[in-house]
This record gives C-alpha cells, structure tokens and sequence, in this order.
C-alpha cells in the first residue's frame, strides 16, 4: 500500500511537473507582442475599431496565470479623436487550484479607462461600431443529454479576490443641446466576488456638466446576488455626496439604507433609510412594486425631523431668510404615507409643520405618463407677516408728483414651463393674517392644463365682509392673456388703504364688482394693455385730511370778498366772512362709482356721494395708475350754507388733483376764478329776484287800494239810496 502511494505521489509530481514545464515554456517561449498586428486586424475587421496597442502585451505564470496589457488606445475607423483608451489591464486565474479543478480567479485590474461618446444630429459615435458577426445557424452545435449532465457535473465555483477599476473617465457631449458632461476619478472596488455570497464594493467618482454643477459620489455597501430567483441586494448602502455649483458651499449628503431589487416580481424595497442633507435629517421605508407590467406603485412611509430653514442655509453658505419675526422658520417638518394607484406618486395623508401652523391633506402625481399632478390641502392658520421681510423703517418723502420707475420690458412668465404644467388644486386657510389683513375660511382652488390656468375659486371673509375672486391665464400662445373678476361685499377699507398707500387715509366699508383683462408678458406690455371697469361703492365713510367743507367755505369766502351783499342771504357770516372749518376730514355717508381702466389710466366716469349736513357731491376725473397722479373735478352742493335756494340748491365747482403720495391736505382746492364768476351772476340774479318782488308788492297795494275804493263807494251809494227812501216815506206821509 505505501508503494502504490508512492507511485501515485510521484506521478501527480510528475504531471506537475510537466504542467509548470508547459506553462513555462509558453509563457517565456511565446511572446504576445507578436499577435499584436493579428488582435489590430480582427478589431478592425469586426467592429470597425482601430486599435493602438502602445504597451506590452505580458504573460504571468506564478502563482497566477495570466496575461496584461499597456496603453491601448481605439478609435472609430479613419477619427482623430480618441473613442475609448486604457491605460493598463491584467486577469489571472490561480495556478494549484486547476490541478484539482476548482477555478480560482486572481485579481482582474483596470486602470485609466477613458470613454468619449459623442452624439451629433446623425446620432452618437457608439453607433458606428459594427456588429458582432455571428455564426451561421447551419454551425450550431447541438449538445446531446449527456453531454450536458457530463457538462454540468463539474460545477466550478468562481470567487475573485478583487475587481478593481481605477483612475478612469467618461465624457459624454452632444453637439445638438449643448450638453457636456464628464465622470472622472472612476473607482471600482469589489473583493472576494462570488456569487453564492454577499461580497463588499466600494465606489467613487465625480461627475460635472457644462453647468459647472459638480458631485462627488461615494458608495460603500454589501452586493448580495441570487441570479436564480433574481433577487439582488444592496445591504448596507452607503452613499455619500457633495453637491457643488448650486449653492455657496457644496450640499454634503448622507443616505444609510437597505436596498433590495426583486427584479423577478418586479419589485424594490428600501428599508431603514436615513437621509442627511445640509443638516436635514429624513427617514423612511418604501417599496416599489409593478416594475414588470408598466404598473409601478409605491406604498412606504416618509417622516422628515423638524429643523430651522436658516441653520439649513449656512450649512450650505447661503444667506440667512431675513424676516420680520425672528422665531419663524425655527420649526419645519414633515410626514407623508406613500400611497395611490399604479403609475402615480401620491402622498395620502400628508402633514406639513411650519413653526405653529400645520398643513394636512394630500398632493403627488396622479399619473407619471402625463406628470399631471395635484394637491388637496387645509392650512389651520398662519401669520404671513412674520414671514415678510422687515420693514426698512425709512421716512417716505411726500412729492405731488412721484417719481414712478420704468416698466421692465424682460419676460416675467416661464411660458415653456407653464404649457407642460398639469395641476389640479385645492387649500382651504382658516386663520390668515398678512399685512394687517385678517382672513378667514379661505378656500382657493387652481387647475393648469396646456397652457390654460384658472383660479376658478378665491373666497374668504374679512375686514367684516367677504371676498369672491376668480382669474384666468392663457399662456398657450407667446402674447399670454389675463382676466381678472372681483366681488367684494362690505370690508373695511382702511386696512387695504394702508396697506396699498401707508397713510391712515380712508376709513368705511366698500362694496365691489370688477372685471380686468390684459396681454402681454412683461411689466410693460400688462401695465399698457389692462382693460375693464368696477362699480366701486362707499357707505359710513371718512376721508382724512381731506374736507371738502373746508375747501367749499374757502371759494365762498374769496367770493364774499368781492360781493359782499351775498352775506345777507348766509346766516353765521361774520365780519365778512363764513368761519373757519375746524374739521380736517370729510364723512361721506354714501358714495357710488363707475370707473374703467385703459392706458394705465383710471377713469372716474360717475362719482355720486352724500356726505354729513345734508351736502352732496358729483364728479368725475382719472388716476395714472403707473406714477399715481390724479385730478377729479367735482360739483358739491351744501344746503345748510343759506336757505336761498340758488345759493343752497347751486353745485360749486371744487377740484382735486395732484399725488397719492403728496400731502391729502393740498389736494382739494376751489377755484378761485370760477367762485368770483358764481358771485357776479348770483348777484345779478338776486337783484333781478329782489325787484321782482317789489313789482309784486306795489301791484298788490295798488288792488288793496282800488279795492277799498270799490267797497266805500259801494257804501256811499247804500247810503245815499237809503237816505233817498226815508225822504220819499217822509213825503208820502
């Protein structure tokens, strides 16, 4: 027995022998080099390719079998420019496990790849390399039963020790979009590679495009391969990237999870993903199913920590959000349950925090074919202004005729982007407050499809009225069109004053309906091109600094200086003169107005008030809605001046006129000249009333006096015939 052992011992050295002399032989005999012009011809024959082999093609015998390349340059037929290039390459297989048939890879490097893909508007350069000739099916090889279970009784497990890219590039450019974009640093590391086992893989690289947005990517996770069931794993994955070009600072970026791809069932999973960005943590799961009948669903669970918009931005080198309220953007958080049928993006329910307001509902993509999208929202409440910038605190000087900018003449509306906007929305707000407007049971509503936007719901109550609104955006042609309609019922108009002018003008409740259409898509071209009108109303009104009293009693008492006999029909004239109006304000106890609006001008075409003490003023006038100029003329009659009905039942002319941002003191003037003229005609007709009257007085004295003349003789002549017949009985007796 220990002779036949022997025997066996030395014939396994033997063939070992002869093996390592054979390999031997052809690794220092046979030199690679030599089929240099063999391998150049095949590339160019087969694919089109043609091939510079710059290094050394090198054999390696122990403890690996295996060969090498140098630098190996490829270019697409007679181009220049280079297609593909590496700068070395080697694979190996272990030399004592083949004696007892296992294969046993040594390690498969390479190093400096360089791909250029290039597409213009015949295609890319990828494109032109030729096909793969097959074989012939008449050359079909047909294995027999047999020979397939001889085939597959060896079962060779392969495990790699290391696959390793390094140093590598590829750039991608195409000549028709401009688009350029390079990955560079390319490294690829997997160890103990098989396919039975989990195995770790380390990656990293860096893309940049002609943007000059830049990321750097690094992967760090466990492959796990089932190539029978199709299930492939990534478990951990590590990801880390630092975007830059974007933002001041490079936005670093975390995400920790378990990835899973069933690609058999069509399905993917991550699990226990956190997520880290600029500070901004998010976890969640999610599952994606219907991957291999064009049905894909995603269920899953989203919750981002509550984290403060500024701490966010410096972590990126932005600048800090400035706002009037120095607590707000402290708190924003989020959660969201993935949900929603096949071949959409749905997140129901949704809850929004935002420091103390909350939002809830659901929105997402309803269908990721036409990536119409849509939301369903209710705000319980929020302050804007604590939102809003601060206020500069900087004195407005007061002008009679501001100073208005120029009109941009740039595109303000992304007419491209609001084409491809399908939306359909809705968000109701119970408590808003911006700009020292308070509003309630808010509901909006907005939908978007090629290219047409509607408002088609803004109502709400507020300032104690309500408010209906609704408008409309045609952007489907490059002259966009707009169309606004309005219904306000009852609101307290000093709060919109203030906060449209930033002067405590105008106190009262207003009504309105009004109706607005304009073209265009710049500032410029909306401004000159607005069109419609409202019916404006006023009730329980006052206009401060602004007396139209005041202005009136002046123009009378400028005309009591030149006729002076009118005091006679003034009650309270003294030395002269109607007192001084005390009051600086004007209440208007109901007004109604027509105005429409054209070449940024506000016409004013009817204006009808009554104001206190029985007065009453009519009008007309107009706005420049650009630089704010106006000028009113306007008629008022003030009864409580004189019981004289041409004084009391007159319209004397008043004007106003100048700047909304000059003082409201020097806006109402009367005219001097048009009060002297009343005066001289209402002196005259006076006068011509005045002798009428004394006519009247004599005509009526003159028939008293014929009419006592009428009644004595009447008497006399009773008398006499009275006498007459005492006589007669007298003579008769």
């Amino acid at each position: 027995m220990a002779r036949a052992a022997r025997i066996i011992l030395y014939v396994l050295i033997g063939l070992f022998v002869l093996l390592a002399v054979a390999v031997f032989a052809v690794t220092r005999l046979i030199d690679p080099n030599d089929f240099k012009p063999q391998i150049t011809a095949l590339a160019d024959e087969h694919a089109g390719i043609t091939l510079d082999i710059q290094g050394d093609l090198g054999w390696t015998f122990w403890p690996s079998l295996g060969v090498s390349i140098g630098r190996t340059e490829a270019r697409i037929g007679d181009d220049e420019e280079l297609f593909a290039a590496l700068d070395e390459a080697r694979v190996g297989v272990a030399v004592w496990p083949l004696l007892f048939r296992r294969v046993e890879m040594d390690a498969i490097t390479l190093s400096g790849v360089d791909l250029n893909l290039i597409e213009t508007e015949d295609g890319g350069n990828w494109e032109r390399i030729a096909a793969t000739e097959t074989a012939p099916e008449d050359d079909v090889t047909v294995t027999s039963p047999e020979e397939a279970d001889e085939a597959t009784a060896l079962d060779i497990p392969v495990k790699i020790p290391l696959i390793s890219l390094s140093d590598s590039r590829l750039r991608y450019r195409n000549t028709v979009d401009g688009t350029d974009i390079t990955v560079e640093h390319l490294n690829v590391r997997a160890q103990d590679v098989q396919l039975d086992q989990p195995f770790p893989v380390t990656a990293s690289l860096r893309y940049q495009d002609q943007d000059d947005m830049r990321i750097d990517l690094r992967v760090d996770t466990v492959v796990g391969l089932d190539l029978d069931n199709e299930i492939y794993t990534l478990d951990p994955l590590r990801l880390d990237t630092s975007i830059g070009g974007l933002t001041a600072n490079p936005i670093q970026i975390r995400i920790d999870q378990r990835l899973e791809a069933a690609m058999g069932e069509g399905r993917i999973s991550i699990r226990e993903m956190v997520l880290n960005a600029a500070g901004i943590t998010t976890t969640g799961e999610i599952e994606i199913t219907g991957l291999n009948d064009d049905a894909m669903q995603l269920r899953g669970q989203l919750d981002t920590e509550p984290f403060a918009a500024n701490t966010a931005l410096r972590n990126i080198g932005e600048a800090p959000i400035e706002t009037s309220d120095s607590n707000a953007l402290r708190r924003i958080g989020f959660s969201g349950t993935l949900s929603g049928p096949a071949n959409s993006v749905m997140l129901d329910p949704m809850t929004i925090t935002l420091d103390d307001s909350t939002i809830t509902g659901k929105a997402g993509i309803t269908s990721l074919d036409s990536m119409a999208m849509m939301f369903d929202l209710a705000l319980d409440r929020i302050a804007l202004d604590g939102y809003l910038p601060p206020s500069a605190d900087e004195p407005v000087p007061e002008s009679e005729s501001a100073a208005a900018a120029p009109l941009s003449e740039e595109p303000i509306l992304p007419l491209e982007a609001l084409r491809e906007l399908n939306l359909d929305g809705k968000l109701s707000i119970g408590q808003l407050a911006v700009m020292g407007l308070d509003a309630r049971d808010v509901r909006v509503a907005v939908n978007a499809t090629e290219g047409l936007l509607r408002m088609t719901r803004a109502e709400g109550k507020t300032l104690e009225g309500s408010f209906k609104a609704d408008a409309q955006l045609d952007a489907r042609t490059d002259n966009p069109t707009m169309a606004f309609n309005s219904t306000v019922t009852t609101l307290q108009v000093n709060p919109i004053i203030q906060m449209l002018l930033g002067d405590d003008l105008l106190l009262g409740l207003f009504d309105m309906n009004a109706a607005f259409t304009t073209s265009g898509n710049s500032e410029k071209a909306i401004f000159e091109n607005a069109r419609g009108g409202m019916d404006l109303g006023l009730t329980d009104a006052t206009v401060r600094g602004v007396n139209l009293h005041g202005a009136l009693t002046s123009g009378l008492n400028d005309m009591l200086g030149n006729y002076q006999a009118l005091a006679n029909f003034m009650p309270g004239v003294e030395d002269g003169r109607l007192p001084r109006e005390l009051r600086e304000d004007t209440e208007i106890l109901d007004l109604d107005s027509r105005i429409t609006l054209e070449d940024m001008i506000a016409t004013v075409e009817r204006l009808d008030a009554q104001l206190d003490r029985g007065a009453s003023v009519k009008g007309n006038g107009w706005l420049n809605i650009h630089n704010s100029d106006f000028d009113l003329t306007l008629r008022m009659k003030a009864p409580e001046i004189s019981s004289q009905p041409r004084i009391s039942e007159r319209e004397w002319p008043l004007r106003c006129a100048g700047n909304l941002a000059g003082s409201p003191a020097r806006w109402c003037l009367p005219s001097s000249q048009a009060f002297r003229d009343a005066g001289r005609e209402l002196v005259a007709r006076l006068a011509s009333d005045q002798l009428g009257v004394d006519r009247e007085r004599i005509d009526a004295e003159r028939d008293r006096a014929e009419e006592r003349v009428r009644e004595e003789r009447d008497r006399a002549e009773d008398q006499v015939r009275d006498r007459a017949r005492e006589q007669l009985d007298r003579l008769r007796r």
